[in-house]
């Protein structure tokens, strides 16, 4: 079974001047194991279908499933805090506190101990390639690669095995948004998550198992074009 799914989607909004239609019909099934792209030109509905996905917003109609339950029944917040991650294109991290405290507190605001949430930091950061030397410093420290590397960790650190990413390369060079895609990659084909990525790069998608398309709030295959 699908560990995320989409069942008739339907999202809409108004402007002062319209009303836009930002999700239309969708119908889709994401599975554990697999690097999904989402790709689209801006204005086609991406952002929000992600943000339907995670909870941050209400679909009019249709649901959102996680394995097989519709999110509306479930704790929203726990299911942020611990089945699914939003990994953004401008890191979110707090900047007064440094890397390992930046990661530790999901977990703390969990419940989790001091000491077992300095362990699964460490160990988290270790994962994506920063070693003791980071653990210490601020935010403000590190370049834009280091800083999502911290963002992708504190998914790791609370165990989430939903990764929704909005443009995580958005603010990267090519050398960091490669080492950034290849990671997520990696967190897809090796620790078996779901890992779905808005995205405009066209690295991205060429590094993503499979790639849907978002036209005027449809959702479809790429590969159907």
């Amino acid at each position: 079974m699908s560990i995320l799914s989409a069942q008739e989607l339907c999202y809409s909004y108004k402007t002062k001047y319209q009303t836009v239609q930002a999700v239309k019909d969708v119908t889709c099934d994401w599975e554990a194991g697999v690097f999904y792209a989402l790709v689209g030109k801006s204005g086609s509905g991406k952002t929000t279908l992600l943000s339907l996905l995670a909870g941050l917003e209400k679909p009019q109609s249709g649901c959102v499933l996680v394995d097989g339950r519709d999110l509306r029944e479930l704790d929203v917040d726990l299911y942020r805090r611990s089945r699914a991650s939003v990994i953004y294109q401008s890191y979110n991290l707090f900047p007064l506190m440094t890397v390992r405290e930046n990661v530790m507190y999901p977990l703390k605001l969990a419940g989790v101990s001091d000491a077992d949430a300095r362990t699964r930091a460490q160990d988290a950061l270790a994962r994506v390639g920063l070693n003791e030397d980071y653990w210490k410093r601020l935010p403000a420290m590190l370049s834009g690669g280091e800083q999502q590397r911290v963002a992708i960790a504190r998914t790791l650190a609370v165990g989430a095995e939903i990764i929704l990413a909005d443009e995580p390369t958005g603010n990267l060079d090519t050398e960091n948004s490669s080492q950034i895609v290849q990671l997520l990659a990696r967190l897809a084909h090796e620790e078996h998550c779901c890992v779905l990525v808005v995205t405009h790069d066209p690295e991205v998608a060429k590094v993503a198992d499979i790639v849907y398309r978002m036209d005027s709030g449809h959702m479809k295959e790429a590969a159907d074009e």
